[in-house]
């Protein structure tokens, strides 16, 4: 059987009497069972065009929609919102928090699309905002900024935050994207930035090269050698940041050691018969014995491509059966 629901102006009285805050107060009353049979769950629903009109209506709070509301217009809003002397779009959305804004005052000023022109100019306070900004030119913006005898970009970012920048001079120097090459050049110092030494270093080649001529043996010596200031600039610290063209150490500093994932090494049936001259001719009998080896002689091990660390547990045991530990 279909519900027989009561009319609007009945609905409408009798929910009035709840004293109900918004649609969300309404729901959340239908939820706990507390709404009589006789009126529908979804009144914006069942009532439209039967004397719906919107929540504020129904509710008796009298809040408009936003999209029914009628605003006064942009220079009203702006007269009004100046003589509260606030600093920022933070205060305005806190007064807003606060219920003290008149109704005809939106709080979303997009509202006002064709007429807006920024925060400093709705505020009065004359901020201006930085895509509409008219900056120096790139030539004098850098000489101010040069003057200040900053050193990095930790005293360039503080310096922005102290208030004392000109509002003519972008925070952020790439703003000049012609002439822009790195906060070094924009402060002076000289520095250049990660970015800025890959585009001016050596090829890889070139370096790889330059730095074979050093004869250096491994990792060790070449930190020590970039922490004694004699590198190139040119030349990266740390040289793996040639990822395509990059092998290893070995390759880089002309050793011709081989790292130990890439070596190639004998099979456990062709590490038998090696394995077996080896322990003839260097009196090798027991695990210990072998343990003391493979720490003296690497070198070797490699050259007969045997993988020291297997040989210490399982190729020794099968190398030579009833070797004692």
């Amino acid at each position: 059987m279909k519900k027989q629901f009561r009319d609007f102006k009945s609905a409408r009285k009798y929910v009035r009497s709840l004293k109900l805050e918004s649609g969300r107060a309404w729901n959340e009353n239908c939820k706990l069972n507390k709404k009589p049979l006789d009126i529908p769950r979804n009144p914006n629903t069942f009532y439209k065009n039967k004397g719906w009109i919107d929540w504020g209506d129904f509710l008796g709070t009298g809040t408009i929609a936003a999209s029914k509301k009628q605003y006064c217009s942009f220079e009203d809003a702006r007269d009004f919102v100046r003589s509260l002397k606030m600093k920022s779009s933070e205060e305005w959305f806190e007064y807003c928090k606060a219920s003290n804004k008149p109704h005809n005052i939106p709080r979303n000023l997009t509202s006002y699309k064709k007429e807006w022109k920024g925060w400093g100019d709705f505020l009065g306070t004359g901020r201006v905002a930085s895509h509409l900004r008219k900056y120096r030119s790139f030539k004098e913006a850098r000489a101010f900024v040069r003057s200040l005898g900053l050193k990095g970009q930790k005293e360039w970012n503080d310096y922005c935050k102290s208030g004392n920048k000109p509002d003519d001079i972008p925070r952020n120097g790439i703003h000049y994207k012609k002439e822009w090459k790195g906060i070094g050049d924009w402060l002076g110092t000289g520095n250049k930035s990660p970015s800025d030494q890959r585009k001016q270093r050596r090829s890889f080649k070139e370096s790889r090269k330059f730095v074979r001529t050093l004869k250096l043996k491994g990792i060790r010596e070449w930190k020590q050698y970039c922490k004694s200031g004699n590198k190139p600039d040119d030349i990266p610290a740390n040289p793996t940041s040639y990822s395509n063209e990059w092998i290893n150490w070995s390759d880089f500093l002309g050793t011709g050691t081989v790292a130990t994932q890439n070596r190639e090494y004998l099979s456990a049936k062709e590490a038998k018969p090696v394995l077996q001259k080896l322990f003839k001719k260097y009196g090798i009998k027991h695990l210990r014995d072998w343990q003391q080896f493979a720490k003296t002689h690497g070198k070797l091990l490699d050259e007969l491509h045997l993988p020291s660390i297997l040989l210490r547990t399982f190729s020794i045991e099968n190398a030579k059966k009833g070797l004692k530990k």
